[in-house]
């Protein structure tokens, strides 16, 4: 059979229908003897879903080719009954490193070619020998249900943030913020106050030492979850507002739109916090399948304000494992001034987002049916190619921050950096809130999808001569 074949062997409406209805198994399941038609009605599942997102077809077209075609041999080679595990594994190592979005996955398994190990060292916050010159002003640790300190191997406790001072021998007073965690925390100011208000008292109580030395903000290990803490900082560096959200769009279809309100956004709990109910989420009937603009904000853009943000010099310290919206210190502080990236590579999986399901055979699966953009220099290229360093320190097995610390604070600085497409929006200074919402990731919030929603659905009943009217789902 061919690929249209394979997905086809599912209808739009039956592939709804198990992505509304698909849930999650016990571990024991992992070891469930599939049969032969199990294995093709999941594997036409996944085809189907992969091929349904929003970044199909910028896909290169060696990679599509590619992944079709394992498919197809996958899907025909299908004979005798095969364990679970090794049937997903299977399908993942012949099929998932064509798609160019390390946010798709099905379970452990990501998408894009496997990336290579860290070499740059361990964030700072995890060292239990920091140099003797370090003070700590705080810091947080994971804990378990009962409130005791989690443990590493080693005995050692796991940090989510710390936040110190320290004097190099040249007599360079440095601020050190290490967040090696956004993953334990929700994004909520009342989450994050105790390093919110750390930040704010050593930053600001020192504001003029530090523009005389330096700040080094250290995400290394950070795969990602919440960015209320670096939302902070940026802000208040900035001295405004961030520019790190431009554009969202998403992929306009009857699939897509269903596996949209799978997502964590879409359960209860989550929407009721935007103060939504049921009845007020919106019901679609009319797509255009295409892709659209859930937000656009290229018309606002938000400068460095010289005289309320941080004129020193800040090193941001990155590796292979700083993803998602960890790789926001990378696009939030691409228009500072004064920034300088040291280490690796990021792991390039921050774009894509939206739309967690349940395979048929219970396995979690994550596909992009809406896309972020941001100002930079690489825009859409980002995904598993990852965020370049100024200074790279990959494959040396040199730690970031002793090679930030043993280089003079002006080299490798970058005075202008490009971006991926000109600034034309209007330039807006405004006050920024720590109590406030993070910087809206409106991919995320129900609130916010709703908006973009309902002016699709709108445009669509214009452009399909139909009268509009929003209705409850």
């Amino acid at each position: 059979m061919t690929f249209d074949e394979i997905i086809n062997t599912i209808s739009t409406p039956e592939m709804i229908r198990l992505i509304e209805n698909g849930k999650p198994v016990g571990k024991e399941r992992h070891h469930h003897l599939m049969s032969a038609d199990e294995q093709r009605l999941n594997l036409a599942f996944y085809a189907k879903a992969a091929r349904e997102h929003v970044g199909w077809d910028g896909f290169s077209a060696a990679n599509k080719q590619a992944f079709m075609q394992n498919v197809e041999q996958l899907y025909n080679r299908i004979s005798a009954p095969k364990n679970q595990d090794n049937f997903i594994n299977d399908v993942f190592t012949r099929t998932g490193q064509y798609i160019e979005d390390r946010h798709f996955s099905v379970d452990k398994h990501h998408g894009g070619a496997p990336k290579p190990e860290r070499s740059v060292g361990r964030n700072f916050a995890k060292l239990t020998n920091k140099p003797f010159a370090y003070r700590c002003l705080g810091g947080e640790y994971k804990k378990d249900a009962e409130g005791n300190d989690l443990q590493n191997p080693d005995g050692t406790r796991c940090p989510i943030w710390e936040i110190g001072t320290m004097k190099t021998p040249s007599g360079e007073d440095i601020l050190v913020v290490s967040i090696p965690d956004f993953n334990n925390r929700a994004n909520t100011y009342e989450d994050w106050q105790q390093f919110i208000e750390t930040f704010d008292q050593a930053y600001f109580g020192n504001k003029e030492k530090w523009e005389r030395g330096r700040i080094i903000l250290d995400v290394r290990n950070n795969k990602g979850g919440e960015d209320k803490p670096l939302d902070h900082v940026a802000k208040r560096l900035y001295g405004n507002l961030v520019n790190t959200y431009k554009r969202c769009e998403m992929r306009d279809t009857p699939l897509s739109d269903a596996m949209l309100h799978t997502h964590g956004a879409y359960k209860e709990e989550n929407y009721a916090k935007d103060n939504l109910r049921k009845e007020d989420l919106l019901t679609r009937r009319h797509f255009s399948n295409t892709t659209q603009p859930l937000f656009d904000e290229t018309g606002i853009y938000y400068p460095f304000n010289p005289e309320k943000g941080f004129n020193g010099r800040l090193d941001i310290l990155i590796d292979r494992d700083v993803g998602s919206s960890a790789e926001s210190a990378y696009t939030s502080f691409y228009h500072h001034p004064n920034t300088r990236y040291i280490g690796e590579n990021t792991a390039g999986m921050q774009q894509y987002t939206q739309g967690t399901f349940y395979m048929p055979c219970g396995c979690e699966m994550r596909v992009g049916v809406t896309r972020l953009t941001y100002y930079d220099k690489e825009g859409e290229n980002i995904e598993v190619n990852g965020h370049k360093p100024d200074i790279n320190c990959a494959g040396f097995k040199y730690d970031a921050m002793a090679v930030a610390l043993g280089t003079p604070r002006d080299e490798g600085r970058i005075a202008k950096r490009d971006t991926n497409e000109p600034i034309r929006g209007k330039e807006i200074y405004a006050e920024y809130d720590p109590q406030a919402t993070a910087d809206p990731r409106k991919a995320y919030y129900a609130r916010y999808l709703e908006q973009g929603l309902k002016q699709i659905e709108a445009a669509n009943q214009i452009r399909q001569n139909l009268p509009t009217r929003n209705q409850g789902r």
